[in-house]
């Protein structure tokens, strides 16, 4: 009786079927990739490229800023990561009343932790908390004031084949010269196989302007220009973009943003365009 007991266990592990982890299937969300944080607990490596072009109407006159970073993400434990989501260099490249540049941009470091997750449903909410720290060269319009504290909380659910993440934080001056911030961004994605096309919408609305720059339209995500002008306005962007899974670990994407709002505050973006590559591992 025994081992017709054992054998019974031995053959219902082998012929169960294997608990679906929808949470592995989603990708990560691509606009503000400094602010817009997935909530997944995962360690990885994700190399970007961004290619920001300024309007005409903005004090640049024109030109774009490109960006070159890595972000890192390290699972310490199945709820908690510690997360790097801004850093890089930073090539400054405006038609007029500035001059070209470069530089490195200000570090971006914290935690989070998932408040729940349900890997079977593909649920998630996580909170978190990241600290900006002005280390970056003034020439690239970095590393001014005292950083910025960030809490945030980001959410993520499965709805069959389609992905649906939130996220939503303050960005809160320690520095009065600079601007404090609220940001909310939405992203929903299709699975065809191995490909993955999303839109997201994303909205910065300057909740508190700063005092170093008379300016109307702040910076976005990479950006804190202290905008003396720039108070309760709103940012409104939207993007289309696909993410490709090469092998279960490697995710390539690229995504095209574009400001809906009118008015001064959209100065500061003409469009932008991002690519990366997403390289997880277990540690």
């Amino acid at each position: 009786m025994r081992i017709l007991l054992s054998f019974l266990l031995v053959f219902t592990v082998l012929v169960a079927p294997a608990q679906s982890d929808e949470l592995s299937d989603m990708i990560s969300p691509m606009s503000h990739f400094a602010n817009f944080e997935d909530p997944r607990i995962i360690s990885e490596i994700r190399p970007i490229y961004v290619y920001h072009a300024f309007e005409d109407d903005f004090v640049t006159g024109g030109g774009n800023v490109q960006a070159y970073a890595v972000q890192a993400r390290f699972a310490v434990t199945d709820d908690f990561a510690i997360i790097a989501t801004k850093d890089g260099y930073l090539d400054f490249n405006p038609d007029a009343n500035l001059p070209e540049d470069e530089g490195f941009a200000d570090i971006g470091l914290g935690v989070k932790y998932a408040l729940f997750q349900d890997r079977e449903a593909g649920q998630i909410v996580t909170a978190g908390l990241r600290y900006e720290i002005p280390l970056g060269d003034e020439e690239v319009l970095q590393g001014e004031g005292d950083g910025e504290f960030n809490p945030f909380v980001s959410a993520a659910m499965a709805v069959g084949d389609m992905n649906v993440m939130v996220g939503s934080g303050f960005r809160i001056r320690v520095d009065s010269a600079d601007s404090t911030f609220f940001d909310f961004d939405i992203h929903a994605d299709y699975q065809f196989g191995s490909f993955y096309p999303f839109v997201e919408f994303g909205l910065i609305h300057v909740v508190s302007a700063g005092n170093r720059l008379p300016l109307e339209a702040e910076g976005h995500d990479l950006f804190n220009f202290g905008a003396s002008e720039a108070d309760g306005n709103t940012l409104i962007t939207a993007a289309g973009g696909a993410r490709y899974r090469i092998t279960e670990d490697v995710d390539f994407g690229a995504k095209y943003l574009v400001p809906i709002s009118s008015g001064s505050e959209s100065d500061v973006t003409d469009f932008r365009v991002m690519t990366d590559l997403i390289f997880r591992f277990d540690i």
